[in-house]
């Protein structure tokens, strides 16, 4: 009962609340998704690719990062300190589809991710929206990428 109002309410905070109130369709339903906790299925995974404005080209590089129960995009983090923010899944067969939302510490700024791992691909949708005291703006860019096999080391120097 109790991870059934965590859900319900991270849906609301999430802006699903709407969504699933009404019983509208959604391609990635957060009611059938779970909070990994501390660690996630998908921890330790690094995807390398790129994103770019839905329907558009993907012209920008980017890393896509799971750790300790949380998701990030290098990218967003370097543009506006978004931080790494718990992602919710949803297994199903091969695929693990995932949501995670994250907000900028100093605009009124947050960016959704949808996600899906396959395998060694990650692909997806960002909903980014940000909020002006008369206007509120939201672009959708799709992102992509491969699994990361190069292991992160720190050259020294001789």
């Amino acid at each position: 009962m109790l991870i059934a109002v965590f859900i319900i309410g991270a849906a609301f905070i999430l802006g699903y609340g709407p969504n699933i109130a009404a019983g509208k369709n959604k391609a990635h339903k957060i009611e059938n998704m779970a909070p990994v906790g501390d660690k996630g299925p998908l921890d330790g995974m690094e995807f390398v690719g790129k994103l770019g404005p839905e329907g558009k080209p993907k012209d920008v590089e980017d890393r896509f990062v799971f750790s300790d129960g949380t998701f990030v995009s290098k990218e967003c983090e370097l543009r506006c300190d978004y931080p790494a923010r718990a992602y919710f899944i949803n297994k199903a067969g091969d695929e693990t589809e995932f949501i995670s939302n994250t907000k900028c510490p100093y605009k009124d700024a947050e960016i959704t991710w949808h996600g899906t791992v396959q395998g060694n691909r990650i692909s997806g949708t960002a909903t980014w929206t940000v909020r002006r005291w008369y206007w509120t703006v939201t672009n959708t860019f799709e992102f992509e990428g491969q699994l990361n096999v190069q292991p992160n080391t720190i050259a020294s120097g001789s």
